[in-house]
């Protein structure tokens, strides 16, 4: 019997091993649940809880299906703002409604995809695929024609 292996299963393993192991296996598990195809995450400043996007500043939303994901103030979950149509715009919280994952787009099937369960969300929230059973958490946005603004808080 090994002198460090009193039950005679095996090699011990020592505390910093154990250690090693366990943040290497957590760093994959961070990696595999990070968000995908958001781009950058733009922080934005929300006064009062006030979010205001300028089209002119922002040329991601200037055409049809054009998409950008921003942090009121660089707190919480992102929000992504989305071009539908026309004028008109949508903002959704991307914090999975399973279990608060980040939610991430997949652009093969124009779908928000969470990377923790696999909710599938379409593009104004609704709920595609569980387990989530919740739409994601959407904003009442206003558009005057240069800005889009809505209310977080």
């Amino acid at each position: 019997m090994d002198e460090q292996d009193p039950c005679g299963c095996g090699p011990a393993l020592s505390r910093r091993s154990l250690l090693g192991m366990s943040a290497g296996a957590m760093s994959v598990i961070a990696v595999g649940c990070a968000p995908k195809n958001l781009g950058e995450i733009r922080d934005l400043q929300a006064p009062e809880g006030m979010v205001e996007i300028t089209l002119a500043d922002h040329p991601e939303l200037a055409q049809p299906g054009g998409r950008l994901a921003v942090r009121a103030d660089g707190k919480g979950k992102p929000i992504l703002v989305v071009r539908g149509n026309g004028d008109e715009f949508s903002a959704l919280s991307l914090k999975c409604t399973h279990l608060g994952c980040t939610v991430g787009f997949d652009e093969s099937a124009g779908e928000l995809a969470c990377p923790c369960h696999g909710s599938r969300f379409s593009l104004d929230g609704g709920n595609l695929k569980g387990p989530a059973k919740k739409p994601l958490a959407d904003y009442n946005v206003k558009f005057d024609g240069t800005t889009i603004s809505f209310k977080v808080a």
